[in-house]
């Protein structure tokens, strides 16, 4: 498989942080035109809707697993994006850029839209996860809209950053013990917030 979109050059953008726990964005890690066509075909993803109000972790969203067990929109913007992400360039880039060895990691790619009310409660990745990366591919986002990636610190008491889910954008997310992280409520008028994410899991998971 080939990076033939450039997701592999592209994360040399991600500005990585060690505080309050490893993670990184960047608000241009897909060129704008490719970005724009993953974002036209999104509605074609068949979501399945998720909801959960009790408990320690609760969320309501749509999400679709892609790759393995599915497909994405028949667009060639899907295409070239499922073989940038299973090319040996972007896992070897997301490993220099983590400092966390993937070559035999799993991968897991999954769409998730966010509709107005929609939220993710603060949490911690379950444990298989090693590092997820999250394209963003909201179209037409402002401030207020809600639906931005919220970085908490290592007790989860306070917010540490707020990360816009603006199109083409993206965050990486490596995961520990302290990286709690949630998604703010999205605003009553705002447009459907639309992501991807590439999990990378211990070696058991499967592939993309």
């Amino acid at each position: 498989m080939r990076d033939q979109c450039g997701l592999a050059t592209q994360l040399a953008r991600v500005d990585m942080s060690p505080e309050p726990w490893s993670h990184g964005y960047t608000q241009t890690c897909m060129p704008g035109e490719f970005a724009g066509r993953l974002s036209e075909s999104f509605p074609l993803i068949q979501m399945k809707p998720g909801e959960r109000r009790e408990g320690g972790k609760t969320y309501r969203f749509r999400t679709a697993r892609l790759g393995v067990d599915g497909a994405g929109p028949p667009d060639g913007a899907w295409a070239e994006l499922m073989s940038a992400l299973r090319s040996t360039a972007y896992r070897d880039a997301m490993s220099r850029l983590t400092g966390i060895a993937l070559a035999d990691a799993g991968c897991e790619v999954n769409a998730w839209e966010y509709l107005p009310g929609d939220w993710l409660s603060p949490h911690v990745d379950k444990e298989r996860k090693l590092v997820t990366q999250i394209f963003y591919l909201t179209r037409h986002w402002h401030d207020g809209d809600g639906g931005r990636l919220v970085i908490l610190d290592r007790d989860a008491r306070n917010v540490a950053r707020f990360l816009p889910p603006l199109l083409g954008s993206s965050a990486v997310v490596v995961r520990s013990p302290d990286s709690w992280h949630a998604v703010e409520e999205s605003a009553p008028a705002s447009q459907p917030r639309r992501s991807l994410t590439i999990t990378f899991t211990k070696p058991a998971g499967g592939s993309c």
